[in-house]
């Protein structure tokens, strides 16, 4: 029997099967999906992922499994009807599957629930408190048109603004907006138009490499890194402030694009024990899975 971790963030899906003593045994990688099942496009977008998914892993007998998502909160109807596709496409039995957020699976991979406090940055950006008896915690994550600061898109998004407004000054967009426009083909605004409107969230937030690259030969980005870093803090007080002082972890891919990120989380924090962590969360959730199998819980 295996067990079946996924992953699903803002710029990729990450799958892991492990088996019963927690070993990888396969994992894999799909195109991004969103939890935002109310939408037609993304539902169709879920489907599909799903039926490659099943797949993939046809050769496999999957006992549970454990999906952290983007997009939802696990007592959403959206992360019911997540369970229902993943069920068809999976053919397991829907009491099997545990649907949840992908910060929910994130969390189980540094800490045990009542232990710290997680802060994630990625595509979005969220924290999260998982009490001792399981009840959940969550403060920002409320997506790009409320919230998600300090994420990569807002990296990103503040890196266009104060080149466009450069440009709007006549003045030279300078090392952040020379490495911009090279990120996208050219320094007209027809393209970044297209790059931007057309690739969404996920074709922002891959900016945000750029904003990295280019910190020590443009001040404005580095400043850009430093309120990100203030911003993630802003999430940690939020948990302290509700939850209690404990140790913090900070993970995701935008939290390692720069070390001005951290460094300005840090200071934003001076009593608190910051650390960060590269997560394998779709392994961290089969692991999980097999665990709430053997116990019963799952």
């Amino acid at each position: 029997m295996n067990f079946l971790g996924i992953d699903a963030g803002g710029t990729a899906v990450r799958w892991a099967v492990c088996d019963r003593a927690g070993h990888s045994v396969a994992r894999g990688e799909f195109a991004p999906v969103t939890g935002h099942l109310f939408l037609p496009e993304a539902r169709a977008g879920f489907e599909a992922f799903a039926g490659e998914l099943g797949a993939a892993i046809a050769d496999l007998r999957i006992g549970a499994v454990i999906a952290g998502i983007t997009g939802l909160t696990g007592d959403s109807t959206e992360a019911a009807a997540a369970r229902g596709l993943l069920s068809e496409a999976l053919r397991i039995d829907p009491a099997g599957i545990e649907v949840q957020d992908d910060l929910w699976i994130g969390y189980h991979a540094v800490f045990k629930p009542g232990h710290g406090h997680v802060v994630y940055a990625g595509t979005g950006s969220v924290g999260m408190h998982i009490r001792a008896d399981g009840t959940v915690l969550r403060v920002g994550g409320r997506g790009i048109l409320i919230d998600d600061a300090g994420s990569a898109f807002a990296i990103a998004r503040a890196a266009l603004n104060l080149v466009y407004r450069r440009i709007d000054r006549a003045e030279d967009p300078g090392p952040l907006g020379r490495a911009l426009f090279a990120a996208v083909g050219d320094d007209s605004w027809n393209t970044m138009r297209a790059h931007v409107y057309g690739g969404g969230r996920t074709a922002v937030a891959l900016l945000a490499q750029v904003v990295a690259e280019v910190a020590e030969a443009d001040p404005a980005a580095l400043a850009i890194l430093h309120e990100a870093g203030r911003e993630l803090a802003v999430l940690a007080r939020a948990l302290i402030a509700r939850e209690g002082l404990r140790d913090v972890v900070l993970i995701g891919r935008a939290a390692g694009l720069h070390p001005a990120i951290a460094q300005a989380m840090q200071a934003a924090l001076p009593d608190t024990a910051l650390r960060m962590a590269i997560t394998d969360a779709a392994l961290a959730a089969a692991r999980l899975a097999c665990e709430r199998a053997r116990s019963g819980a799952g």
